[in-house]
């Protein structure tokens, strides 16, 4: 009995496809366009209720304030060069570290005239568009701001009963926070209210005290030095609001164009080419910015948004990509050179499977279009950020639905190769000595992924994600064939399941080192709930081979995976509070209303306020009932790890629920019927005339991995935030806002929503 139709779902019900139903596939095809119309005419109406949100609370769409060019450098450098030794640590930390200018400090006058020339050219950049406006009052923050700078930073000496060092320290502290105002840096509000300065240095009459007026100049420097890119997103996000249900029903339908021709396509250099032709010339109709620009620059892929605008280099990156791959394939098949054999047919995985994806990412997107327009002020161009993240998402899912038997074959071909240079090395210098390089290798790899992927979080969360399941799915991959059962049977029963489990013990020991290196607890917890589902399966698998049954097989599977998640649960609140981010958040799981972090207290209070039948696309309360101006309701975090509650606030409790019990069951419908195409096991077929290795059993197992670790992180999600367990920072699959986690499951995705059509007499 094969291992993969043992520990694949709904095992019992799988059997071998039959060539001879495949003429009546037309049934499901048709059900699975029907299913994605139905998904587009049922989110089209509230995309229609995005359309009117007009120009967003408080206009903030609206450029009501001028754009100011012509402002000067950034001063902060270089007065951290003569003051940021005499700073207080917290102040030189959090203005001065990423200069790295540390030097002996020469106190003078010389700061305040440097200061004060900056705030001169300042003031006379503002001047200039209010006197386009026929206005000639300079901004009042920065005027307060040249007076306190004149009296508590210029020369003098200490007043009566202060020291001079502590005097020094005051003028330092008055140096950093001033010109890390005029550089519009945001931490001068939190540090300025909380730094030491000195006594002198009255700011004038109408000014506020100096802590709030370091912020207020802080908030008008920055808004200012971003005022440009700012009036072009605005721009932006009045195009988008409207055309929003329009560019996402359009994208839905592309991508359901190439789904269709993946499944016939005998090449996949042409439609790749298509694919990268087609999604440059929709963001160069759509403005879609470039998702990958840094620190949230708007670089859009028609600058210009007349018709006539050149487009932007990725855009036209793309284009020669397209072009480049196309004359290859055409030159190959027309120069008589050996062209790969043609892809295996294919058929869908699952009716519901590219629906499920619209759903998800429509959703996603109406949440984000309604928080940007009327949640938090800092958040108003996430769903502007989201446009390119949604179009990168589509193009690699069209890609790679032509890649997959390609990128699945290479796979399977590295890892022999790389398991057989193993065993040559190992019968070379023995199997210790080769254990300890493999541990030492380990070891420096992990040392390097944490020191070049550090403070990068949302990087490193998913390509540790992405270890686990290609660990997983190769685990599975090499033990599940019939070679293996001599190994599982040939020695007593604890040293056997010992040399059988512990490629994957590897593959989790090296998961949760990088983790707890690079401080990712999150992804952390939900990887070692995940990590229970992959032991018990290669336990059961272990058992399956020394003879055990199917029944005992799958229940002894699902009770390991039972324990280890009772025990991962008792670990997290025994050992938690040893860390200082898990310590409170597990004090706001226990006592949210008292506790120091009030977010769960407001996520508790949101759902609590909602109405059964939601509050509504343009209706729902982000800032509670704070007056305009103010935003104190949701946390601003609501995009990542709230999403469930976005959801509920929303639609709804009883939708949002559907909606998660959707998520999973629609999860499961992905890989129900892999195991009718494949033994989960490597073996040779014959594809056009050729023998190749089965890459739909690599494929396959790569997908129940993906859609287990997917399954934990939607379980954590939802018990995160009704306060079961402590939020883990993670996203929900396919709604949340951020890139990185939105294409890499996108990714998988294309893997496992086709299948290869077994062919009878094929394998050897």
């Amino acid at each position: 009995m094969p291992t993969f139709a043992v520990l694949a779902p709904a095992a019992a019900k799988l059997a071998p496809a039959r060539p001879g139903r495949i003429g009546v596939a037309w049934i499901p095809a048709g059900l699975e366009f029907v299913l994605t119309v139905a998904v587009v005419a049922l989110l089209w109406p509230q995309f229609e209720r995005v359309g009117r949100l007009d120009h967003g609370r408080d206009d903030r769409f609206l450029d009501g304030r001028v754009v100011v060019t012509g402002l000067p450098d950034t001063v902060l450098p270089q007065l951290c060069a003569g003051r940021a030794a005499q700073a207080e640590a917290a102040v030189r930390e959090a203005l001065c570290k990423a200069t790295g200018l540390f030097s002996p400090p020469v106190l003078s006058a010389a700061p305040a005239a440097q200061l004060g020339q900056a705030i001169g050219a300042a003031t006379r950049a503002f001047l200039a568009p209010l006197r386009d406006a026929e206005q000639s009052d300079a901004p009042t923050q920065l005027a307060c701001l040249d007076r306190w700078v004149e009296g508590a930073i210029g020369a003098g000496p200490a007043p009566p009963g202060t020291t001079t060092g502590d005097y020094d320290l005051r003028r330092a502290n008055a140096t950093l926070l001033a010109a890390a105002a005029l550089d519009g840096r945001a931490a001068v509000a939190s540090l300025a209210s909380q730094a030491q300065l000195p006594p002198a240095g009255a700011s004038g009459a109408g000014c506020p005290a100096a802590p709030a007026m370091l912020a207020a100049a802080s908030t008008l420097m920055a808004d200012a030095r971003q005022s440009s890119a700012h009036s072009a997103k605005n721009d932006a996000m009045r195009a988008l609001l409207p055309t929003a249900g329009r560019q996402w029903a359009v994208a839905v339908a592309i991508g359901y164009l190439f789904l269709r021709w993946s499944r016939f396509a005998a090449r996949p250099g042409p439609p790749v080419a298509a694919a990268l032709a087609v999604w440059a010339g929709a963001a160069w109709l759509a403005r879609v910015p470039w998702p990958l620009a840094a620190s949230r620059a708007f670089e859009p892929a028609r600058p210009d948004a007349g018709w006539a605008g050149e487009p932007a280099p990725f855009v036209l990156g793309l284009l020669a990509a397209a072009a480049l791959l196309a004359l290859a394939s055409v030159r190959r098949r027309r120069g008589g050179q050996r062209v790969p054999a043609p892809i295996a047919a294919q058929t869908m995985s699952s009716r519901a499977g590219y629906a499920g994806f619209a759903l998800a990412s429509g959703l996603g997107w109406l949440l984000l279009l309604d928080l940007s327009s009327n949640g938090h002020a800092g958040n108003r161009y996430l769903a502007l950020y989201h446009q390119g993240h949604l179009w990168l998402a589509m193009l690699a899912l069209s890609v790679l639905l032509f890649l997959r038997r390609p990128l699945s074959e290479g796979l399977a071909w590295c890892l022999s190769v790389a398991a057989e240079t193993a065993r040559r090395i190992a019968s070379r210098i023995g199997a210790g000595s080769s254990a300890l390089a493999l541990a030492l290798l380990a070891v420096g790899g992990v040392l390097l992924f944490a020191l070049a992927l550090a403070n990068l979080r949302q990087l490193t969360s998913e390509l540790g994600r992405v270890w686990l399941i290609l660990g997983a799915a190769w685990f599975m991959f090499a033990r599940a064939g019939p070679l293996t059962e001599r190994l599982t049977r040939s020695r007593p029963a604890t040293a056997s399941l010992l040399r059988y489990t512990w490629p994957m013990l590897f593959v989790i020991g090296v998961l949760v080192a990088a983790m707890l290196l690079t401080r990712d607890m999150g992804p952390l917890l939900i990887a070692a709930y995940a990590s229970g589902a992959f032991l018990g399966a290669a336990v059961a698998m272990w058992w399956h081979h020394r003879g055990g049954g199917a029944p005992g097989t799958l229940a002894l599977g699902g009770l390991l995976f039972a324990a280890w998640i009772g025990a991962v649960s008792a670990a997290l609140f025994r050992i938690g509070p040893y860390d200082s981010v898990t310590a409170s958040r597990l004090e706001s799981v226990a006592a949210p209303f008292a506790s120091i972090n009030d977010q769960l207290a407001l996520v508790t209070w949101f759902q609590r306020a909602a109405p059964a039948e939601g509050f509504g696309i343009g209706a729902t309360p982000w800032c509670g009932l704070a007056p305009a101006g103010s935003c104190g309701g949701v946390p601003a975090q609501i995009h990542s790890d709230y999403t469930f509650t976005a959801l509920i606030g929303v639609f709804g409790p009883w939708l949002a629920w559907t909606l998660a019990i959707g998520m999973a069951l629609w999860l499961h419908r992905l890989i129900r019927h892999h195991g009718r195409v494949t033994r989960g096991e490597p073996r040779l077929v014959s594809t056009g005339g050729r023998w190749a290795n089965d890459g739909q059993a690599l494929l396959s197992w790569i997908a129940v991995a993906w859609v287990v670790l997917a399954s934990c992180q939607l379980a954590v999600t939802v018990a995160g935030n009704l306060g079961v367990l402590p939020l883990t920072g993670v996203t929900l699959p396919f709604v949340s806002f951020g890139m990185t986690s939105l294409l890499v499951n996108a990714s998988f995705l294309a893997l496992c929503l086709n299948v290869d059509l077994p062919a009878r007499q094929s394998h050897g």
